[in-house]
């Protein structure tokens, strides 16, 4: 599906990106595995015994490969503001030029998904295996929850302000300032527990039920930024159609 829409890319960099990043990706999954002791150290919780927050997981899958992907939607999806999406669209079979975006981004969200469930699954049971016998980790379904909340604000964020900006420079800036620079590197400096990267940072510093909170008001930031976004693309395509 992918290589459909890559026919229609004019900007070889963008075809180029999605080659790189898939195999940098599927290369260091062989890595982590033959060498997990050099990418995943164990560490305590401040109870001390038997707490295990895999903070490795998060890093790798919502913060560097989830920014990776960002970068090459941006190309994917903004390389189009420079084409004619009118003619485009026709070609591969009349639909409207924000449909013909929208199957784009799917079909390179279906591309990520699967590099993320290998990635995820992967670290997730090198933790499994490497833990002691006096240690647990947090429940599957809530490492997943977490980690799934953060990629779902992050991607409706970046697709937003993409649509906004209509600017892949301006977008990555924007998008790296806020997510990689203070949510990644910072640590939730300024955010602290309210965060999208809180439960990585923060895990002690919440009460009870407050970080299932805290990631509820995120998805529901995510929503209302999907419905906007898809207002903005309609009505940019309008504009354009009636002013051709």
């Amino acid at each position: 599906m992918i290589k459909f829409y890559l026919r229609f890319q004019n900007n070889m960099l963008t075809k180029n990106l999605l080659y790189i990043i898939t195999y940098l990706v599927l290369f260091f999954n062989i890595i982590i595995r033959i060498m997990p002791d050099k990418f995943i150290p164990l560490s305590n919780g401040p109870a001390g015994v038997g707490n295990i927050i895999p903070q490795k997981l998060y890093v790798y899958c919502d913060v560097y490969l989830l920014m990776l992907f960002i970068i090459l939607i941006f190309f994917f999806l903004g390389s189009d503001f420079n084409n004619s999406m009118e003619e485009i669209a026709l070609v591969v079979g009349g639909s409207r030029p924000n449909k013909f975006m929208i199957r784009k981004l799917c079909s390179i969200l279906i591309m990520y998904a699967i590099l993320y469930l290998i990635s995820f699954f992967n670290i997730y049971f090198l933790y499994k295996g490497m833990i002691r016998a006096n240690e647990t980790l947090p429940p599957i379904n809530e490492i997943l929850l977490y980690s799934i909340t953060t990629n779902i604000f992050v991607i409706s964020l970046s697709i937003f302000i993409l649509l906004i900006s209509r600017d892949i420079a301006v977008s990555t800036c924007l998008i790296t300032a806020y997510y990689l620079i203070e949510e990644g590197l910072w640590r939730c400096k300024i955010t602290q527990t309210n965060g999208i990267l809180g439960h990585i940072y923060s895990y002690y510093d919440y009460g009870k039920g407050e970080i299932l909170k805290v990631k509820l008001i995120y998805m529901l930031i995510s929503i209302i930024l999907l419905l906007l976004s898809y207002k903005i693309s309609q009505r940019k395509i309008n504009f354009k159609i009636h002013h051709s």
